[in-house]
């Protein structure tokens, strides 16, 4: 069952709230200084950071964003939620700041992720800082809103983190999971902490690092759009793929960001994988006009300033 009847505006938390548990989170990274660290716990918060990754990269942005592909109800439930265990706020807030994103992509004050109009602080995480910010205009994303379980997880998203730092330190306190028990503090910190402001960081990453800044050695720019964006070879594995921006801006309804074998895009073949399994399907292709233009590129330079 779906609905229409959604207010307008929600508002899931108040902004100092919000302020108050940014602050917890990136002070309690620094107890990396101060507790154990087994193997077992490094390898769960690497595998952690990729799945977070993931989430938002498949999920919050193909999915919810740009709708790139198709799955049952129950599988986009699974990855609004897995979007929500991984810090990225509800999927319908996210997709809705990220069209409006697209919308004004480096050509106007009011794509608040451009460091060509906003100061870098401002671009990578500042613009998080006011209630407008943090409230979802359901109007901007009907097709997600029409959803109840995704509106009521945009409004309650905090608290499923908060179960998962509860329940992981259940695991590594009580349980020999990660090698021993009396782990627990350790486990939080590095598989909660650390690996979830690390995948956070990415994300802000793909707004000041891939855009405004000109090709070099590991960018390069094979598309002339109208924003400024790069593609990064280098972040390709970290953002599993998120990381050929320009490639994105291009056509960014495609499934896939690596528009060519030799960009490793680890999210699509994961995405790949899923559909042989029928998990999710019809997955938008690049068409075919867009790669010829693509291959007879030489490069371009960032557009001027608007």
């Amino acid at each position: 069952m779906t609905t229409d009847a959604s207010p307008p505006l929600q508002r899931a938390e108040s902004l100092r709230a919000f302020k108050i548990r940014a602050v917890i989170v990136h002070l309690a990274c620094l107890g990396v200084f101060f507790v154990p660290l087994t193997s077992t716990v490094l390898w769960t918060a690497v595998a952690l950071y990729f799945v977070r990754v993931f989430s938002w990269e498949a999920g919050s942005h193909r999915y919810f964003s740009h709708r790139s592909f198709k799955t049952s109800r129950t599988f986009q439930f699974i990855l609004a939620l897995l979007a929500a265990l991984s810090g990225q706020r509800g999927v319908i807030w996210w997709a809705t700041h990220h069209r409006a994103h697209h919308k004004y992509s480096d050509v106007s004050p009011l794509d608040q992720h451009s460091p060509r109009f906003h100061s870098l602080w401002h671009a990578h995480f500042g613009w998080l800082l006011s209630q407008r910010a943090l409230d979802t205009d359901l109007t901007q994303a009907r097709d997600l809103a029409r959803f109840p379980e995704l509106v009521w997880l945009n409004k309650y998203h905090y608290l499923f983190p908060l179960g998962l730092l509860i329940a992981t330190f259940c695991v590594g306190q009580y349980t020999a999971f990660f090698g021993a028990t009396g782990l627990g503090a350790s486990a939080v910190v590095w598989t909660f902490f650390v690996s979830m402001v690390l995948s956070q960081q990415a994300a802000f990453l793909l707004n000041t690092g891939l855009h405004g800044v000109e090709p070099g050695w590991f960018r390069y720019r094979r598309f002339a759009t109208q924003d400024a964006t790069t593609n990064a070879w280098l972040l390709a594995i970290p953002i599993l793929g998120g990381a050929f921006h320009n490639n994105h801006h291009r056509y960014m309804n495609s499934a896939r960001s690596g528009f060519y074998w030799y960009e490793l895009d680890l999210t699509y073949l994961v995405l790949k994988i899923l559909s042989w399994l029928r998990v999710v399907w019809d997955l938008v292709p690049v068409p075919q006009d867009v790669l010829d233009e693509g291959r007879k590129s030489k490069g371009h330079a960032l557009p001027g300033n608007p």
